[in-house]
């Protein structure tokens, strides 16, 4: 079930959803993000509790870090390329 993410919730913000992640054993966030004319998400470790109060009105969830990004711009290299892979399973 790689690349999939269970559990799903959307923020109220409409810009992230957050879940629990199979192949990486852990709660993922998704954002979603715009460079110029494109749109791409970036993926973070989040922790059990932004996870649990993820959809709260005003709660701004904090990441761990970032996973990878999906971003154009930015080739994923060392540690962020084997996160990116095992999550979509390459």
């Amino acid at each position: 079930m790689s690349g999939v993410i269970e559990r799903k919730k959307m923020h109220p913000s409409n810009t992230m959803y957050a879940g629990w992640s199979p192949a990486l054993q852990m709660y993922v966030m998704n954002t979603l993000e715009s460079d110029s004319f494109m749109s791409y998400s970036d993926c973070y470790e989040i922790d059990e509790y932004t996870y649990e109060h993820f959809c709260d009105e005003g709660f701004v969830p904090q990441p761990v870090r970032l996973l990878f990004s999906g971003s154009p711009r930015c080739i994923p290299e060392g540690e962020h390329r084997r996160l990116h892979d095992l999550f979509f399973g390459k």
